[in-house]
């Protein structure tokens, strides 16, 4: 599912969606309209901007279906995530231009807390990646969900041959625990065994994880993160999250999941 605005967002998040997914998918555009606003254009404007989206989409791939919505509500962020559920969405595309990160309430998504609230992965791309192909991903293997991580890992190395880098943290003793290596070990095994692409594995040190994983990242010149939303994005505690902070020229995409919510 791509929420759209029918600005550079859409044609980035749109444009990373159709790298991903496979023949036979469907797509579904959101739009969100704001009580009282008339940002954007009457109904019939609005649904005009949709099919145009859906040509171009079909002219890329006619076996992609699409669907498409306007809905009405005081909560872009809401909309989202009760349209998400309601359709059983497989991942939320989040084009992301703005950052707002040191005052959050500007913003009208805030893709973390979607992933974390939905349980459905999320992958916020900024402008910056839009003529990028990917080649090296970052994966934080430290807690239970290793497993979505893998998940995850198999549907990105469909497509391209990625450079997979499975990172991990010591602990303030500045020991690796051994449920942290056991998760490691297991996963790069597992990817060794099913997977083409090229895995290399690090400990990392710091207090914070998510600074951690985004200095490696920026290190590795990295393409994008697999990351669980909150405590390895979390940069600050005003909601600085990796993915708010990055700039709108970078190419860094960030995937963030979680087990499903209940």
């Amino acid at each position: 599912m791509i929420p759209v605005d029918f600005t550079l967002n859409t044609e980035v998040a749109i444009s990373k969606t159709l790298e991903l997914i496979d023949q036979n998918s469907t797509v579904h555009l959101l739009h969100t309209k704001k009580y009282g606003s008339f940002a954007g254009g009457t109904d019939s404007e609005l649904e005009k901007k949709l099919r145009q989206w859906k040509e171009t989409i079909a002219d890329y791939d006619p076996l992609i279906s699409v669907q498409t919505y306007i809905v009405q509500s005081l909560s872009v962020q809401k909309a989202i995530k009760t349209k998400g559920k309601e359709i059983g969405a497989d991942l939320i595309v989040i084009g992301q231009t703005s950052t707002h990160y040191m005052l959050p309430f500007l913003k009208t998504v805030l893709p973390m807390r979607l992933a974390s609230s939905t349980g459905i992965p999320v992958l916020t791309v900024k402008p910056g990646a839009l003529h990028n192909r990917a080649k090296t991903v970052i994966v934080s293997v430290t807690d239970e969900i290793s497993e979505m991580k893998m998940n995850a890992l198999e549907l990105l190395c469909k497509k391209t041959r990625l450079d997979i880098h499975l990172v991990t943290f010591v602990n303030d003793k500045n020991v690796l625990p051994d449920i942290a290596a056991s998760a490691l070990l297991k996963m790069y095994q597992g990817l060794k065994a099913k997977l083409r692409c090229p895995v290399k594995y690090a400990v990392l040190h710091g207090d914070n994880k998510a600074k951690s994983i985004l200095h490696y990242a920026e290190k590795n010149n990295a393409d994008i993160l697999l990351v669980s939303p909150k405590k390895e994005t979390q940069l600050r505690w005003l909601n600085g999250h990796i993915a708010d902070v990055l700039p709108a020229h970078s190419k860094m995409q960030v995937l963030a999941v979680q087990p499903s919510v209940n």
